[in-house]
Parts: C-alpha cells; sequence; structure tokens
C-alpha cells in the first residue's frame, strides 16, 4: 500500500503542474490575441475580460448590435464593474433609439470607467447639443486630463463654440477653478492666427468680471489686442479697470508715476535692459514719484521706459522735466513718439545729455489721420549700433504731459 502511494503522490503532483502549466498557456495566449483576434483567444480562455471587450467593440464596429450587447452582457457577468462594458451597452441602445437608456448607461459608464476617452467624448457631445455647456465643460475638462495631447484639436474647438455668449460664460467659470488645461485655451484665444477676437473678448471678460484673471493674463490679453492692430478695443478694455485721476483719463496716463506702473494696457512699461538701472524716488509735489535710470557706460538700444498711447489725429505737445548727471552718450537720448502703423515716427525730442538741473522738455509732434491706429512713447539711443551706443551717468524724470493744440 505504501509503495502505490510512493508512485500516486508524484504522478498526482506531475498531473497539477501539467494542468497549471496549460492553464499558464491558455492565458498567454489569450492575452496575445485578446486585441487583435479576440475570438481565438476566448477559445483558449473563455472569460478574458480584454478580449470579450475587445469582441463586443468589434460586433458594435460591424453593426451587430444585438451580438455587441450580449457579449458586453457576458463580460459584465464575470466584471460587473467593468465600465467599458456599460459603454458598448449604451452605444447598442443609442442604435436602437433607447435616448433615455442610452444616457443612463453613459453615465454608469463614466462612473466605473472615469478614464474611458469614448465615454467622455459621447457626453461631452450629447450635453453641447442640448446647450447644457456647464455638464459638457465637466465632460471636456475629464478629457482633457486623461487625454492632454488631444489638446491641439479641443482648444480650437472650444475657441470656436466661445463665440456663443452662453458657452463663453461656462466656460470662463470652468477656468477660474484653474484646471491643468486653462493656460493652453488662454493662448488659444490670444492666438493672433487660429484665435477668435469675439471668443477671446467674451471669455476673457467674463473671468475678468468673476475676478478670475491675474494681473500677468490681463496684461497679455490686451497686448494681444495691441499686437493685432485692435487698439481701439484694447484701449476700451484698459480705460474701463484704470483708476481715472478727477474722474477721467489723460492723454498720457499717470505721468508723475503716482500710481505704480502695472506694466498693462496704456500705463507705463519697465522694459529690462541690460546696463540700465531704474527705480521711483519721492516727487517734491505729495504722491508724484520721480523716475531715475542709472546708466552703466554700456550699449544700450534704448532705455526700457515706455508707454502706449492712444490718440487721434491732430496736432500735440509733450511735456516734461528731466535733470541728468554726467549724461554722456554719442547722440545723447531722446523721447521718439512711432506710430504703430506705415506712419512711423512723427516726433521726437532733443537730445538729453551732459549734466543740468531741473529743466522743461518740451515737444510737438502731429499724428497723421491715416497709418497710426496707435503709438509708442519710448526713450531712446539714436544711435543705431555698435560701440557709439555707448550711455554712461544718470536721468532724472517726471510731470509728463501730453495736450492737444487746436487746429
Amino acid at each position: 500500500m505504501k509503495q502505490s502511494l510512493r508512485y500516486l503522490v508524484p504522478a498526482a503532483v506531475a498531473m497539477a503542474a501539467l494542468f497549471a502549466g496549460w492553464r499558464v498557456v491558455g492565458q498567454m495566449q489569450a492575452e496575445r490575441h485578446a486585441s487583435s483576434d479576440p475570438a481565438r483567444a476566448l477559445r483558449w480562455r473563455p472569460a478574458d475580460p480584454t478580449a470579450l471587450l475587445a469582441l463586443a467593440e468589434r460586433q458594435l464596429a460591424e453593426g451587430d448590435a444585438a451580438a455587441a450587447r450580449a457579449t458586453a452582457t457576458r463580460l459584465l457577468g464575470h466584471e460587473p464593474l467593468q465600465g467599458q462594458a456599460f459603454r458598448v451597452l449604451a452605444a447598442a441602445s443609442e442604435r436602437d433609439g433607447d435616448e433615455a437608456r442610452t444616457l443612463q448607461l453613459y453615465r454608469i459608464a463614466a462612473r466605473r470607467a472615469p478614464r474611458d476617452r469614448a465615454t467622455r467624448a459621447w457626453l461631452a457631445r450629447y450635453f453641447l447639443q442640448r446647450g447644457d455647456y456647464p455638464q459638457a465643460l465637466v465632460q471636456i475638462d475629464a478629457l482633457l486630463r486623461v487625454a492632454p495631447q488631444r489638446a491641439d484639436k479641443i482648444h480650437p474647438a472650444l475657441v470656436q463654440l466661445a463665440q456663443d455668449p452662453k458657452f463663453a460664460q461656462a466656460l470662463a467659470q470652468s477656468l477660474r477653478d484653474d484646471p491643468p488645461w486653462r493656460a493652453g485655451v488662454l493662448a488659444a484665444l490670444r492666438h493672433p492666427k487660429t484665435g477668435n477676437p469675439l471668443a477671446a473678448g467674451q471669455v476673457m471678460q467674463a473671468l475678468q468680471d468673476r475676478g478670475g484673471l491675474s494681473a500677468d493674463e490681463y496684461s497679455r490679453w490686451l497686448d494681444s489686442l495691441i499686437a493685432q492692430g485692435r487698439w481701439g478695443e484694447a484701449y476700451a478694455r484698459w480705460a474701463g479697470t484704470a483708476v481715472k485721476p478727477n474722474g477721467r483719463l489723460p492723454l498720457l496716463y499717470n505721468g508723475d508715476f503716482a500710481q505704480e506702473p502695472s506694466e498693462a494696457g496704456f500705463d507705463w512699461r519697465r522694459r529690462r535692459v541690460p546696463g540700465v538701472l531704474m527705480e521711483f524716488e519721492p516727487g517734491k509735489e505729495v504722491g508724484s514719484r520721480i523716475v531715475h535710470l542709472q546708466f552703466l557706460g554700456r550699449r544700450v538700444p534704448n532705455a526700457g521706459l515706455e508707454q502706449a498711447l492712444m490718440l487721434a489725429p491732430g496736432r500735440y505737445r509733450l511735456l516734461l522735466r528731466a535733470r541728468a548727471r554726467a549724461l554722456r552718450s554719442e547722440m545723447g537720448l531722446q523721447w521718439r513718439i512711432a506710430c504703430a502703423g506705415p506712419a512711423r515716427v512723427v516726433g521726437r525730442s532733443e537730445a538729453l545729455q551732459g549734466s543740468f538741473d531741473w529743466m522743461d522738455v518740451d515737444m510737438e509732434f502731429t499724428v497723421p489721420p491715416a497709418g497710426c491706429p496707435g503709438q509708442w512713447l519710448r526713450l531712446e539711443n539714436p544711435v543705431p549700433s555698435g560701440a557709439g551706443q555707448q550711455v554712461a551717468g544718470d536721468l532724472w524724470l517726471t510731470g509728463f504731459r501730453l495736450k492737444q493744440k487746436p487746429e
């Protein structure tokens, strides 16, 4: 008896090992063919979930909704929480024309397979078609999070949809929550070629109204309008938020630097220029300030101080106060007013050079009736390039005023 058992045990172990090995082979074959040949995979492993899903999707693509439904139901019998199987059932139900059942099944699919792109895309289309933009954007948000590589196609679509004021409002609300795709959509809205002025204006204004626009984003928005030649719109949007001394906006804003330059719109902008140090000092009048420019003997094309202007055609006079100490350059520094359009430079000040106490600087110029939609006021070095661009010394400026002269 003991001797018989001695032979039976190894045989049983061998049979178990053979069975386990066969199961491993079957599993390997099923995994190998699950996507490419699901029917073959299922012959090896009848309950393989990947093969069942692939077969159901193939049957659906071939138009056999009944077979796809049967296979998806079979899959759910093995894996009741398989979300993609519910998506197959939903698609089959849609072909049967059962709208309520279709939506219910797609919602179940979204809950159980939240990263399934096809489910999110269907739900997004469904809600967009019905004008339920907040719900559509919930699905678009999920889709962009799981498939950020699709942004190149989705962002332009959002720009086009944002021409609808209601969609623009809903999109602004979504962007206010700072999703990871926010910067990409804002860039698409501002893009000079693929953007849309109406959509950009509506979304950006809605964001600003909600307090959801950062100072940098606000500045980029205005700059994009200026870059597109839409100076009037840029000025109107900036003027709506700018601080108005005495209830009105002067032709040249913040001329005494009483407010910290915002670097946006039609306020002063300070550009970083190697070889130039810029700081503000208290002025003699209460609340006023003086900008102090220190030049370190390096080549500089300009001082890095500028302002965009929105002047109607006509004659103007620019006044400011300046003083200098050992200000040395080949041709001095000049204030220049240049048109953004083909009219180009319309005015230059006298050269600022050497050492002098506070004095008035006066410049007259004319904005032509055409070719000058907006202007830039800049302190520049008239030397085009080379060693002659070196500037050294100190310059102080304040009291900028701009007046229109009667014709």
